[in-house]
């Protein structure tokens, strides 16, 4: 069985984080440059933590490719590709508001459904050409919908 503690989760996965980010930004890629900027960037991380968070940062690092790798093989093909790498990471925001809503952090928003559906009308342009399988169920969804014009120019008259 799996026991985990929160606070040393919310502790270790931002320094993990931000380590990656520090080793991409810096060009650290030895055990000492490595130690260097996770001392740096967590200084008060005790000896006996530094293990998880250099296990979580190569996870991080592995997921950060693995998404980025996916994402540049639909989005070559988007009519806007920057904007369509928007509407790929729209979908992880909003799987962080119904995680953070989940775990009590954020009351539930009554309109969520129509924002989402809002998002989506504005990337459709962007993301025409992209594969449908690209996208989640809830983005797929609205997709397949006939286009709306998005509410800020209804009063454009």
């Amino acid at each position: 069985m799996i026991t985990t503690d929160a606070q040393v989760l919310d502790a270790l996965l931002p320094a993990a984080i931000h380590l990656h980010d520090a080793m991409v930004e810096k060009g650290a890629t030895t055990p000492a440059a490595i130690d260097t900027l996770l001392a740096r960037l967590a200084p008060d991380l005790e000896a006996d933590a530094r293990p998880f968070v250099l296990r979580l940062a190569t996870w991080v690092a592995f997921y950060t490719e693995d998404v980025i790798d996916e994402a540049m093989l639909d989005i070559v093909r988007a009519a806007n590709p920057t904007l369509a790498l928007g509407a790929l990471s729209v979908q992880s925001q909003w799987a962080a508001f119904d995680l953070r809503v989940r775990r009590g952090e954020h009351p539930d928003a009554p309109n969520k459904e129509r924002l989402r559906n809002e998002d989506v009308e504005h990337f459709r342009a962007a993301v025409a050409g992209m594969p449908a399988y690209a996208f989640g169920r809830l983005f797929r969804e609205q997709l397949a919908t006939t286009p709306t014009a998005p509410p800020y120019e209804d009063n454009l008259a």
